[in-house]
């Protein structure tokens, strides 16, 4: 897997991007966070970003994404948890990670962010001098765009108007959208794909307990508990970011697949959900990012 393009922006001055404001996804800068590549073969890229939150004892809620111009390429819920108890000077790393697919030519993307749930004092910040004065930098501003031929198949589903797949009672593994979260891929020789998935669970001071998987039919082909983090205090508008990723294996090369994303409750919370898209624009809490689901030979 070959770098495109990247920058891991550190300047010597500290930038602060607020974030205690309602924020559509907006550039972050256009000069130092925007970089040019020419997709690859495959049309498929990955897209790496990583920052830090900070100024409250408590966190915003933010989506990460990519723009090129006023188009919205991609945006993600980032995962990332509070790492100890959370004082304002505490520092809360996001990162988002997902592919972009049936891309041709030249492009040229901007690292972006939108605030859905606004703290007071909060900020994107990176940045700053190399001393030893406390609190006063914050490391560099990570954007990535990386080859991705490995990648079998990939969906970022973002639909402008929010799903909410209900977590409020006991599921079996079940299939999340068969139109829009189903991949076709061809099998590599190895016989072995490693199956990506990025949800978002919201809706209550505690959440409810999943599995994510992935289904061809009625057959479950594999499924794990999620990791993530929760990265504010557990309110109702809190968003937790999940990941999956799991190994299929035994697969025939050169075969067709069919899997679908799937999910399961495990412990069922009242007003839950699993959560994504919604619009783009600087109305609180009504987006979530998009649902990332890939298959990778492995």
């Amino acid at each position: 897997m070959a770098l495109l393009a990247g920058v891991n922006y550190n300047p010597t001055t500290a930038v602060s991007k607020s974030t205690a404001t309602l924020i559509a996804m907006t550039a972050i800068d256009t000069t130092n966070l925007r970089i040019t590549f020419t997709a690859p073969a495959s049309g498929n890229v990955l897209v790496r970003m990583r920052c830090t939150l900070q100024g409250a004892t408590t966190m915003p809620t933010i989506l990460l994404g990519v723009l090129s111009g006023a188009t919205v390429i991609a945006r993600q819920a980032p995962i990332g948890g509070t790492p100890g108890t959370a004082v304002a000077t505490t520092n809360i790393t996001q990162e988002a990670l997902f592919v972009v697919s049936g891309l041709t030519g030249s492009q040229t993307w901007d690292a972006a962010y939108g605030v859905e749930i606004v703290l007071a004092s909060t900020n994107i910040k990176y940045g700053g001098p190399n001393n030893t004065t406390a609190n006063d930098s914050w490391g560099g501003f990570q954007f990535e765009v990386w080859d991705a031929p490995a990648c079998l198949g990939a969906k970022m589903y973002d639909p402008a108007t929010a799903v909410n797949k209900v977590c409020t009672s006991a599921i079996a593994m079940t299939a999340i959208d068969t139109t829009n979260l189903r991949i076709t891929f061809t099998a590599p020789t190895s016989g072995h794909v490693l199956v990506r998935m990025i949800a978002n669970v919201h809706g209550a001071t505690t959440f409810p307990q999943i599995l994510l998987g992935a289904m061809s039919g009625a057959t479950v082909v594999g499924s794990v508990s999620p990791l993530g983090g929760l990265k504010t205090t557990a309110v109702a508008t809190a968003q937790l970011a999940l990941e999956g990723c799991f190994l299929v294996d035994g697969l025939t090369g050169g075969n067709s697949y069919s899997y679908d994303a799937a999910y399961g409750v495990e412990t069922l919370i009242a007003s839950t959900g699993l959560k994504y898209g919604g619009p783009n624009n600087a109305i609180t809490n009504d987006a979530w990012g998009g649902f990332a689901f890939e298959i990778w030979a492995a």
